[in-house]
């Protein structure tokens, strides 16, 4: 083998970890670019506090690690360079380390599918949160007070709204729109991506779910013996289940409220099931701005 063909396959073999991972990614990316969509156009989001320093941060975050991994590859490369071709050009082939390599890199790309997967459903669950949170800044300007990710006991609140009417326990699901449902679901009342729920289920074009109702209601029965201990008086919360960006209706009576991100500042002043006086409204307010303040509230 002459010392071009080793140099070449030299570089070759050190740049193969990098082209499984980005091959990954980029087959994951066509995947969902095929398969399934946003419910939710985040340029149509309102911005929030603070939104362009977040951005610039987390681009400087990922700027940073780009650095130090370049600094560990300028010292580690030539290394890597000059024994791996070492090896090539004395014909003994390192069977034992290719094996290993090998497995390596296959735990490396189910590492990174699994990851991926992971990060998608983050931020899918980020952006539904966000755009819920842009629509209840409308229910402040009639008086009420609202608060996101109240930490409870092992979970989340994402968002609780405390107004003269009662608390209401906001629960915000994201799910991507599949591509596959829009001729299905576009044929009923000339609406996509229609949410029906029908007896005790929520029906999506191609898929059902029961859980997140099941979890709407647990977390409002606890943010109820939570809110009753901490102010002293009883209080019935109302649990709200929030898919944003989904046409949502209902063919049997739902047990709570079940709506789009949109229908928020519409429903939620007239769906209260508790009158609270202003003192009640006071204390309630109080107990969450501890809790949002404080982790060591959290153990009480």
């Amino acid at each position: 083998m002459t010392d071009f063909m080793a140099s070449s396959l030299t570089i070759l073999l050190l740049l193969i970890g990098m082209f499984v991972v980005l091959g990954v990614m980029s087959l994951m990316l066509k995947r969902r670019e095929i398969t399934v969509k946003s419910p939710v156009d985040k340029e149509m989001l309102t911005r929030t506090a603070a939104h362009g320093l977040q951005d610039q941060i987390q681009n400087m975050q990922m700027d940073l690690m780009g650095t130090q991994l370049l600094a560990t590859l300028i010292v580690s490369l030539p290394f890597s360079y000059f024994g791996m071709k070492a090896h090539i050009l004395s014909n003994q082939f390192p069977w034992g380390l290719a094996l290993c390599i090998t497995l390596g890199l296959t735990f490396a790309a189910y590492k990174t599918w699994r990851q991926f997967s992971t990060l998608e459903k983050l931020r899918l669950g980020y952006t539904a949160e966000i755009a819920t949170a842009n629509e209840l800044i409308g229910l402040q300007g009639k008086g009420y007070q609202v608060f996101h990710d109240i930490q409870a006991d092992g979970f989340n609140i994402d968002h609780l709204a405390i107004g003269r009417n009662g608390v209401f326990t906001i629960e915000t699901k994201g799910r991507h729109k599949r591509n596959r449902d829009s001729k299905a679901s576009s044929k009923g009342n000339g609406k996509n991506y229609q949410l029906r729920f029908k007896d005790g289920r929520l029906c999506f074009p191609s898929w059902v779910e029961t859980k997140p109702i099941e979890q709407a209601l647990r977390q409002a029965n606890w943010v109820n013996q939570w809110l009753s201990k901490a102010t002293g008086n009883p209080v019935t919360s109302t649990p709200v289940l929030v898919f944003p960006g989904w046409f949502v209706t209902s063919q049997s009576k739902p047990p709570f409220p079940i709506l789009n991100h949109k229908q928020l500042v519409k429903v939620l002043p007239t769906a209260g099931n508790q009158e609270l006086t202003q003192q009640q409204v006071d204390a309630i307010v109080y107990q969450v701005t501890q809790r949002c303040l404080s982790k060591k509230t959290l153990s009480k």
